[in-house]
């Protein structure tokens, strides 16, 4: 039996400029086919549409998102769990380089956006970031997008996302600090691979992702 349904990802939740966050809409698909046995796996397979009504197939195997007859991504369970990212304390972040060079519309990081979350991750190490997030939205469309743009700067170039999977361990508590930590693990020709984790002040695992990235070809 195939279930279906309409989404869409609102303008307010962009990452590069006229598209969609990534892991927004990768946290969108995943929380749209409720809970599942295992760890949501989402495929980006086209750039997604922002404020653009999309069609939603959910059958018991997968998920697939259609556009325009096009599939722009799909989702499937893996039973295998997301190991965690080393944590940091808020003093080893807050000694991070402050060179932290975004500055664009993204919803995440993007330090020009009007109602963005403004993370700003900098660098602790080769390949790896961190920064502080205090947050006031806590879905989990939210925290997919949080475990993402980290993992972004942690690549050793830009690139873009295709594959993303979360674990989310519990909910965080609005207005108290987090940590958010990321590295890249591997490196194979034009794809890399990261690992992210957010991280409560007590050193409570709240969410864990891993996340495929590739060189863009144009």
């Amino acid at each position: 039996m195939i279930a279906e349904s309409e989404v869409l990802v609102p303008v307010r939740f962009g990452g590069a400029p006229g598209v969609a966050h990534g892991g927004y809409t990768c946290g969108l698909l995943a929380s749209s086919v409720g809970p599942i046995e295992g760890t949501p796996v989402v495929s980006l397979l086209l750039p997604v549409p922002l404020d653009q009504p999309m069609h939603l197939e959910i059958s018991p195997d997968q998920a697939v998102l259609v556009f325009d007859e096009q599939v722009v991504a799909t989702m499937v369970a893996s039973p295998e769990p997301i190991p965690a990212t080393p944590p940091l304390t808020a003093a080893e972040v807050a000694r991070a380089v402050e060179d932290y060079p975004g500055h664009d519309q993204c919803f995440v990081c993007g330090q020009d956006s009007v109602d963005g979350l403004l993370l700003a991750p900098e660098a602790v190490g080769p390949n790896a970031v961190a920064c502080p997030w205090v947050p006031l939205e806590t879905s989990p469309e939210v925290l997919w997008a949080v475990l993402d743009c980290p993992a972004g700067w942690a690549t050793d170039e830009p690139m873009v996302l295709t594959r993303m999977a979360a674990d989310l361990h519990t909910t965080p508590k609005p207005g108290e600090p987090h940590v958010v930590v990321a590295r890249q693990v591997q490196r194979l020709g034009p794809v890399a691979t990261t690992l992210s984790s957010i991280y409560a002040s007590d050193g409570t695992l709240v969410a864990a992702a891993t996340a495929q990235w590739t060189v863009p070809r144009f």
